[in-house]
């Protein structure tokens, strides 16, 4: 049985939150190696974990998509892995030689070439002169650099360095593959070539740890899947168990971060705000309850859920129809809730409280961040009696039995079949 090629063990890694504190720690944590004693393992003031007890392991051939919103410690975990930080407890073990693609053109000497980079850069990844010289044209071919090769690397794009930088961390055959953020550059054909040489590279026993925001790269690529959130994780889950938990926590995030506040008595008559109608109405609340008629704000893809309107009518009403925007975070009105169209019928209320409860049942709203925006109108008046934008909100969470991952702008879920002949 082969031992595993990549091993991290209870890693963790903090920084200072300020330059003082930075350079004020590293000084001492300096002094103190080099009377033999170990680095201070205490969170002292002005610092914070950037990974704490971090473990895994990975088998030679194994393919990682590591997760996690901006800031919860992913790249610090790559460059843990490439030898760049330290870690200040934990071990890491890695099997191999180990290629590595931690942004683009780290590494490069930007008064060079980009022939004389590969040179460097090949070196600094274990291989030899003859073995650069003899994989030199491969790497330019793969990177399509072609004519610009001798040019000095700081006149390259962006996209230029990435290319040359994976064309190079690719082409030496690694055991071990470190990738971060790398595979959107470059037209389809060119992210194309790079997925299919990831491939290659797995089916030939190489370990590839791949940090991604992407579900979809991750799931192409890897055949497990780990969350870092606020420097920490749970360990290795499936890839589709590590795209739902991402996408789990940037929901979370979106979400408001305190109650709404509640509908006053003042009310503008224009267009134009958040907020506004005659006055003749006013929604004072809207509740989201699901389908036992317990307050929520969150709930699974697919179940009910009930809006209710808490009114306040100052005037008799008739004809009145009521109607509820339903926006996602990227495309506004994604959906309409109209009593008319739903029912035909019109609706009349005299002055006093009242609840309306608009129950959405089997709902096909994708899992995401959604918001309601309640409105009254009457039939013989062209302007609202009332509307507020963004008065609830709701997260539809993802579940186990189905693996949403296609397009984060898509909000609505159409049921179909498929037919391939």
């Amino acid at each position: 049985m082969s031992k595993p090629s990549v091993v991290v063990d209870g890693v963790s890694k903090k920084f200072g939150l300020s330059l003082k504190s930075a350079l004020k720690y590293g000084l001492t944590d300096s002094c103190r190696r080099m009377v033999g004693l170990n680095s201070d393992h205490r969170l002292r003031p002005g610092e914070f974990w950037a990974l704490q007890d971090v473990s895994f392991s990975l088998e030679p051939g194994d393919a990682l998509g590591i997760m996690g919103v901006n800031g919860s410690g992913k790249t610090t975990l790559l460059r843990i892995l490439n030898g760049t930080y330290s870690p200040d407890a934990g071990e890491v073990t890695l099997r191999g030689r180990v290629g590595a693609l931690i942004a683009a053109g780290a590494g490069f000497s930007p008064m060079l070439s980009g022939r004389e980079n590969i040179y460097i850069s090949g070196t600094l990844l274990g291989m030899t002169p003859r073995e650069i010289r003899r994989r030199f044209d491969e790497i330019v071919a793969f990177a399509e650099l072609g004519d610009f090769i001798d040019m000095p690397v700081r006149n390259y794009s962006s996209g230029m360095s990435v290319r040359l930088g994976f064309a190079i961390a690719v082409i030496g055959t690694p055991e071990i593959l470190l990738v971060d953020e790398v595979l959107a550059v470059g037209d389809l054909n060119f992210q194309k070539k790079c997925y299919e040489r990831i491939q290659q590279l797995k089916g030939q026993g190489t370990t590839i740890l791949l940090v991604s925001h992407s579900p979809g790269a991750i799931w192409a690529v890897c055949n497990k899947g780990l969350l870092i959130n606020k420097g920490e994780s749970d360990g290795i889950v499936s890839v589709e168990d590590a795209c739902r938990a991402y996408d789990h926590v940037n929901m979370l995030l979106r979400m408001p971060s305190g109650t709404s506040e509640k509908s006053n008595d003042s009310l503008p008559s224009e267009y134009g705000g958040q907020r506004g109608g005659t006055g003749d109405v006013i929604v004072t609340s809207l509740e989201l309850l699901d389908e036992f008629g317990r307050v929520i704000t969150e709930i699974d893809y697919g179940q009910s859920f009930i809006l209710r309107h808490h009114l306040e009518v100052r005037k008799p009403l008739r004809d009145l129809i009521f109607r509820v925007q339903v926006d996602a975070e990227i495309n506004k009105s994604v959906a309409i809730l109209d009593s008319y169209e739903s029912h035909g019928q019109f609706y009349s209320l005299e002055p006093g409280t009242h609840v309306v409860d608009v129950e959405v049942t089997r709902p096909n709203l994708r899992p995401g961040v959604y918001k309601f925006c309640p409105s009254l109108v009457r039939r013989d008046l062209g302007v609202h009696l009332f509307f507020q934008y963004d008065m609830a909100t709701l997260m539809i969470r993802h579940i186990t039995d189905r693996f949403f991952y296609a397009d984060f702008r898509a909000t609505t879920y159409l049921e179909s079949e498929f037919m391939v002949n």
